[in-house]
């Protein structure tokens, strides 16, 4: 056997031994990998026929956690500690409406679910700061802190007063928001 010979011989094995160590879950859409929590919440929501391809790698996000963003108007979002470590998508108006408020670093923080329908009303999605809603006759509105409390005892956007059609805004030295069936006061 000739010097040469021996070399390539050591060498063949190891590459092979060393490329069939590379195993991973991920998957390539497109141009990018898709992988971890977000690949579970993105292939348990409809994968890349309903989102399409992702536009950018998985990338950093606010205190740790990650997100990725996808063709149609969505991106997911996942942090270890927040939903039970489950990744969410958000998107469409609901997504404008939480970028308008600084996404995850923002009062709204972290999204606890996906979107959500609500039967003949329109759509929500809850964070950990408040919710976000949408209907064709009221926009896209935030739901939080005190109103929000009150609004859910009373039934939530299925009970009396319905989808919110206003953010909450100033009302003396307290705050109000108005809905189909009228005007909660906080406090």
């Amino acid at each position: 056997m000739t010097v040469l010979t021996v070399a390539v011989a050591t060498v063949l094995p190891l590459a092979s031994t060393q490329l069939a160590g590379v195993a991973s879950a991920d998957d390539i859409y497109g141009e990018f990998t898709v992988g971890g929590r977000i690949e579970e919440a993105y292939k348990a929501t409809g994968g890349p026929d309903q989102w399409g391809n992702p536009l950018i790698p998985e990338s950093p996000a606010f205190q740790g956690g990650r997100f990725q963003t996808f063709e149609k108007n969505v991106s997911f979002y996942w942090k270890a500690n927040v939903a039970g470590g489950t990744a969410h998508y958000v998107g469409g108006a609901i997504r404008g409406k939480w970028a308008s408020l600084r996404y995850e670093r923002g009062v709204l923080g972290w999204p606890l679910t996906n979107e959500i329908d609500v039967p003949g009303r329109g759509k929500r999605q809850n964070f950990q700061g408040g919710n976000v809603y949408y209907s064709s006759a009221g926009g896209t509105r935030t739901v939080w802190g005190g109103i929000l409390a009150r609004w859910t005892a009373k039934g939530g956007s299925t009970g009396f007063f319905g989808f919110p059609v206003s953010n909450e805004y100033r009302n003396g030295r307290g705050w109000a928001q108005d809905f189909n069936g009228g005007t909660l006061f906080f406090p």
